[in-house]
């Protein structure tokens, strides 16, 4: 079944300025290698049950945007390898056969994707690393914070060294993506958090003890993917994670958090 395609507008960006610089060559290969690694990604992702929504044509590559699964740890983190382990072995392939440009710009594309960086592999594989330590929404907090970073360094990188060299310009569409990418990739990950929560999985349980003045952003911090954690206050009476996510997204306060939790008392 062919799924749906979409491009943003910035990949429209990026592709007029490879054309105006006469890089058509060079991003027919790029093209190749990306299609390559995000397909073989998506299929080992579709064997672990996490089906593609649509496919997404980005600066950053063509991009697959999954359906969730409940997976362990160590299997999401392996998954996030894959595409850069085919692009590393697909420029084997082609240093073999002596296509050394196309194996240049293969092995460049497989390494992008595990800069430590959203929407990237490598983000996520940090993303996974840090949540589980520090809580999800925490981690993604600071990652989002330094896509950000890098993004607005690119654009001003772009604009300054276009004057140089033109081909400069080419950092400004990827900057400019990475900026759009990590404003709207922390409400995503909260979004794709809850969802996990509402499946019907068995997982560690894990008791947090509150002073029940936090925020519902500050309680949500202490949430993974990987286990259960329900909220008690100092007189013992405690509100689930899933009412904690409800908080946040409805925009409530603390006292909404633990009024059920009073009331029963």
């Amino acid at each position: 079944m062919i799924k749906q395609i979409k491009i943003h507008p910035l990949f429209i960006l990026l592709l007029a300025t490879l054309f105006y610089f006469r890089e058509a060559a060079l991003f027919g290969d790029m093209l190749f290698c990306w299609g390559i690694q995000e397909g073989g990604y998506a299929f080992f992702c579709a064997r672990k049950g996490m089906c593609v929504r649509h496919w997404l044509f980005t600066p950053l590559g063509i991009r697959a945007d999954f359906k969730e699964a409940a997976l362990s740890f160590e299997e999401k983190i392996k998954l996030h390898f894959i595409g850069s382990v085919i692009g590393i072995v697909l420029s084997v392939v082609m240093f073999a056969l002596e296509q050394k440009s196309f194996a240049m710009v293969s092995l460049l594309l497989a390494g992008v994707r595990l800069l430590p960086i959203l929407p990237l592999e490598g983000g996520r594989v940090w993303l996974e690393i840090l949540g589980k330590w520090k809580g999800t929404l925490r981690a993604a907090g600071w990652l989002t914070k330094a896509g950000c970073g890098v993004g607005y360094g690119l654009c001003f990188f772009g604009i300054i060294f276009s004057i140089l060299l033109p081909g400069g310009f080419l950092f400004l569409p990827i900057g400019l993506y990475l900026i759009y990418a990590n404003e709207h990739e922390f409400l995503q990950i909260a979004k794709n958090l809850y969802y996990g929560m509402l499946e019907n999985t068995e997982k560690p349980l894990r008791e947090v003890n509150v002073s029940g003045k936090e925020t519902p952003l500050e309680l949500a911090f202490y949430l993974n993917p990987y286990e259960d954690v329900f909220f008690f206050q100092k007189d013992e009476s405690g509100v689930s994670q899933e009412r904690v996510m409800l908080a946040l997204f409805m925009g409530k306060d603390s006292q909404w958090v633990w009024k059920i939790a009073n009331e029963k008392e």
